[in-house]
């Protein structure tokens, strides 16, 4: 694994990373965790701050599209906005008491803002990609 290449990314891009990895620990954690506790209220909340910036900072993120026609924006960053909607809609879900859908919400984001976007990142030519499987490939 060449981790130099995560040291040499820009500040938003390790931003990023780090609270990316940190919302997806965090929340395994909380899908793992009893629900109504004390710390699954800590926990998400948590998870809700920690999620905005992974949200927010996928903005100044363009490299792989910095050529094209949207301005460096690209359909990852749409996601980004679904995922800052989709936040606002499961805290307001748990605090009017619609607890299915808050656990709808935040379980669909779990899996396809975390996991299924994450996966994205290990596509050839993406900065993932060149830190872990190019070395393990030993292309």
């Amino acid at each position: 694994m060449d981790f130099s290449l995560l040291f040499g990314a820009s500040a938003i891009v390790q931003t990023h990373l780090l609270f990316a990895v940190g919302a997806f620990l965090i929340g395994g954690i909380q899908l793992l965790l009893k629900k109504g506790t004390s710390l699954h209220k800590v926990l998400g909340r948590l998870w809700v701050v920690v999620m905005l910036i992974v949200s927010l900072t996928s903005f100044w993120i363009k490299k792989p599209m910095s050529s094209g026609i949207f301005l460096g924006f690209s359909v990852i960053h749409l996601l980004s906005v679904f995922v800052l909607v989709q936040l606002i809609r499961g805290v307001h879900f748990a605090r009017v008491g619609n607890i299915t859908g808050h656990q709808k919400i935040m379980t669909y984001m779990y899996i396809g803002g975390l996991i299924i976007a994450g996966a994205f990142t290990f596509y050839p030519g993406r900065l993932l990609h060149q830190v872990f499987v190019v070395p393990l490939l030993g292309v």
